[in-house]
């Protein structure tokens, strides 16, 4: 287990059962999970929680895509270096390549391995100190 404080993940997806089957699984590997349903609930989230290590989000939401939440996350000083995992269902180079310019630290498709995650979740937090 990892020292100190459990290590806090936010979940970003408009899908509440994807949000919750993601949260038990991360929970279970050890790590604190809160929910948001779209990037700019994210966004809000963060503005007022700096104690996260990592963002989860899917792609494709109503309100404010992954890839939009991206580019404002990636616009704020505070937040710039915060790992960001993104996921999509058919996940086109173009979108892939978006999002690694935009500073993702990892894109996954769906539907994605749990163990392949939990990998990307340890190497990201390995990654980004706050």
């Amino acid at each position: 287990m990892m020292s100190g404080q459990k290590k806090k993940i936010l979940l970003v997806d408009d899908h509440e059962m994807a949000r919750k089957a993601l949260k038990l699984y991360l929970e279970h590997q050890g790590y604190d999970c809160e929910e948001v349903d779209h990037g700019a609930a994210a966004l809000k989230f963060l503005a007022t929680h700096s104690d996260v290590h990592l963002v989860i989000s899917d792609n494709r939401m109503p309100v404010m895509t992954g890839m939009e939440f991206l580019q404002q996350l990636k616009q704020q000083p505070l937040l710039q270096t915060l790992p960001v995992i993104l996921y999509s269902g058919n996940l086109v180079p173009e979108v892939s390549e978006q999002a690694w310019q935009l500073g993702a630290f990892a894109v996954l498709d769906k539907p994605y391995d749990f163990a392949d995650l939990a990998a990307l979740v340890s190497r990201a937090l390995e990654s980004y100190q706050s």
